[in-house]
């Protein structure tokens, strides 16, 4: 077994911070979810966590890094240093008054000086040579968050060689919001210097392939991109929590216990919420007292039998923004208890400060409710945090559907935040739960928060990051023919899978004039008539054009439109994989694709079962190209919220359900012929790189012509595979 690669984590802020006090400068531990992650597997690699340590850059450089020494556990911590003031002209600029407002989607609320982008730059400029000083052959990096934007770039104009891996904590929001950030093409150029990009959503991802096609002009697939010779993985990773700390808090921690009997003396009789919060507005703690105020004005017989406790950690205080939320919150907070509070009860417990682990847990224990409705977020932790305490299974989760938790909490109740009459009849609705199905919906929740935990969602990106191949290793070599049939013929199964336009036949500018010639039907029909063969064609063409062309061949599977339907050896009928009736969405893009023929006389509109396709094979290729980068990036849009995405194929730009794609019946294939010793599959574009994922390393996966590809062989044109195919039915 070989030796794991040390890990260099790189983060805005250590994990410690250094204060000044009467008595000299101290080092604090900072605790979150981050730090949790990362520390035992910097102990296990023997790792670095490089950041800044939160000091003014008054402190000597000696002293300094003693006192991050005195703090280290089984790694070290390297400070990136800073001139006195700029630390936190890095910080405060850019990252916080720009960055975190638009990825949050509050525009309104961005402020963008030219000298912050300036900081900004040369922060990141600092932080990646802190990193290259450190930096060994052979190690791992892992930079996190939006702080550090420009550093993977940074950090491969220094090293191309460099493997390095980038974390997105927040939001990244649509394309219409990020074309409003200054310098917003420098920061997606920056990001596609990594090897790898994790966001916590599928839907965060897909923001940001749609930002790439619209600022920068480039195209995507699900999980990668190339750029300027350089391939990024993108994978979406939502980040857990360490349960079984919170929940051994709740179960056998004495002085958890203890807090919790204090608890429920104090509101003996009453109905808790708790919501936690760090204090910013994009949390939502005055949207969720407005609701509370119309939920007790509704419900006068919850007054004084219910309370709402607000935890509100302060931060970034020195933002008058900030400043002015707390004093917003403070009034929202001091009216409610002023409107319906009594001498002994106040229907708002407003707590303006951090508390500990055994406070914490002790409230998410007694609490019936979890109100969690932060307007925007990346993740938000505190919903799985309240899940792991609630060992009994009796409490109800309220979250926003704008959390990143939501695409994963799905036993919670989902709220719009900005509609208080949906906030407040889930409030109702959570506190008359039946018994049953609160355990129901929160068992579910807590076991998944259990198995999704933080260990295991750093385990996975690193484990991506070590795997992710590189443009080198994507560049399939000559095809070893003898060597393939010699694989053929020892093999007592086979399994042999074609694509249709580009591999077997040339690409057409009228797709009716793709039809098969004789000699390719003959070749087929000498390899499926072999009892030892399972042989497919997985098209995008419609049916009827595959049964015209294909369908006389004996033993020849066919699928059509991607695999949407297929048709059996010795059955003359199309089934479906999927219970799912043909999509509705067409009509939204009907006039849409109208309008690009009306622009561009000669490309023309197919419509299928389940896919419509716009083809432009006609057009000049730069005008085509352009064409179908702006149709796809506007499509992208418009269907986010169907099962359907634009692909982009050979001068072709098809929308389709998102389960149609040939990967998914390639695996089927596989499971179905799983006694299969030989396994080929041969494809062209973009479409055809799910078939080649499906394989393993095994396989013979082929690409039609050049270019990078996850196959390991190439072969010229559709000529030389039907050689090929010739060769094996020989």
């Amino acid at each position: 077994m070989s030796e794991a690669k040390r890990l260099l984590v790189v983060s805005n802020r250590l994990p410690v911070t250094l204060t000044p006090g009467d008595d000299g400068w101290h080092a604090r531990a900072s605790s979150g979810g981050l730090a949790t992650a990362m520390e035992p597997i910097l102990k296990e690699r023997g790792g670095l966590w490089i950041g800044w340590a939160g000091d003014d850059g008054s402190l000597a450089a000696e002293e300094r890094d003693r006192l991050l020494d005195s703090a280290s556990q089984g790694f070290s911590f390297v400070a990136v240093d800073f001139p006195p003031g700029e630390g936190p002209a890095f910080y405060t600029g850019y990252s916080n008054r720009s960055v975190w407002p638009l990825f949050h989607v509050f525009p309104s609320r961005m402020d963008f000086e030219p000298g912050s982008w300036r900081d900004y730059v040369n922060g990141n400029r600092r932080f990646a040579d802190r990193v290259a000083e450190c930096k060994r052959e052979g190690d791992l990096i892992w930079i996190h968050d939006y702080h550090l934007m420009l550093a993977p770039a940074m950090l491969r104009e220094r090293d191309a060689g460099v493997r390095a891996g980038f974390f997105l904590h927040i939001p990244f929001p649509p394309s219409e919001v990020f074309s409003l950030l200054p310098h917003g093409d420098e920061v997606l150029e920056g990001l596609l210097g990594a090897d790898l990009i994790g966001f916590h959503t599928h839907n965060h991802l897909q923001n940001f392939r749609t930002c790439l096609l619209r600022i920068l002009g480039i195209e995507s697939t699900l999980d990668r991109v190339e750029y300027r010779g350089h391939l990024t993985k993108l994978q979406a990773l939502p980040i857990g929590i360490e349960p079984d700390g919170l929940t051994s808090l709740v179960e056998s921690d004495e002085t958890t216990a203890g807090i919790i009997r204090e608890l429920h003396r104090e509101y003996d009789g009453q109905r808790v919420l708790i919501a936690v919060d760090r204090l910013d507005y994009t949390k939502g703690i005055p949207e969720r007292f407005r609701a509370w105020r119309a939920f007790l004005k509704a419900r006068p017989e919850l007054r004084q039998k219910a309370v709402l406790i607000q935890v509100a950690v302060p931060s970034r205080e020195d933002i008058d923004e900030y400043q002015d939320l707390s004093s917003q919150i403070n009034e929202l907070a001091g009216e409610i208890n002023g409107e319906f509070g009594t001498t002994g009860w106040h229907p708002i417990v407003y707590l303006r400060h951090s508390i500990d682990r055994p406070n914490l847990a002790a409230l998410y224990a007694v609490s019936e409710v979890a109100w969690v409705t932060p307007l925007r977020d990346g993740m938000n932790l505190v919903a799985k945090e309240y899940c792991a305490c609630k060992v009994d299974d009796d409490g109800v989760l309220v979250l926003s559907q704008f959390a990143g938790a939501a695409a994963e909490m799905g036993e919670a109740l989902l709220v719009n935040p900005y509609d208080e009459e949906q906030v407040t009849g889930a409030i109702e609705r959570a506190l008359n739960m039946p018994p049953e199905e609160r355990a129901r919906r929160m068992s579910q929740l807590r076991e998944r928060v259990a198995r999704n935990h933080v260990f295991d969602w750093a385990e996975r990106f690193i484990k991506a990051l070590e795997t992710v191949e590189t443009a080198a290793t994507r560049l399939p070599l000559d095809l070893d023919v003898p060597l393939l049939a010699s694989a053929y013929r020892g093999a007592e199964k086979r399994l042999l899978i074609f694509d249709y336009d580009g591999t077997l036949v040339r690409i057409a500018d009228d797709p009716a004039k793709a039809k098969a010639p004789g000699g390719l039907i003959d070749s087929l029909s000498r390899l499926s008539s072999d009892p030892r063969n399972v042989v497919a064609v997985i098209s995008g063409r419609m049916s009827r054009d595959l049964t015209e062309w294909l369908g006389s061949t004996p033993g020849l599977l066919l699928a059509a439109e991607h695999g949407a339907l297929i048709r059996r050896p010795g059955n003359s009928e199309w089934e479906t994989l999927t219970t799912v009736p043909p999509p509705d969405w067409k009509t939204r893009i009907r006039s849409i694709l109208q309008h690009y023929v009306d622009r561009a006389p000669g490309s023309f509109i197919e419509e299928k079962e389940y896919s419509v396709v716009w083809h432009y094979g006609r057009l000049d290729p730069e005008f085509g190209g352009w064409l179908a980068s702006e149709l796809t990036a506007t499509l992208d849009g418009l269907l986010s919220d169907t099962d359907a995405r634009p692909v982009r194929g050979k001068r072709i730009v098809e929308v389709r359900p998102v389960w149609a794609n040939k990967g998914a019946l390639t695996a089927q294939l596989l499971s179905e012929n799983a006694d299969a010793r030989f396994r080929l599959a041969v494809g062209d574009d973009t479409t055809d790189e799910d078939m080649f994922a499906a394989l393993d390393a095994e396989s013979f996966t082929i690409r039609v012509g050049r270019g990078y590809s996850l196959a390991r062989f190439r072969l010229a044109d559709p000529a030389a595979v039907i050689r090929l195919i010739q060769t094996l039915g020989g």
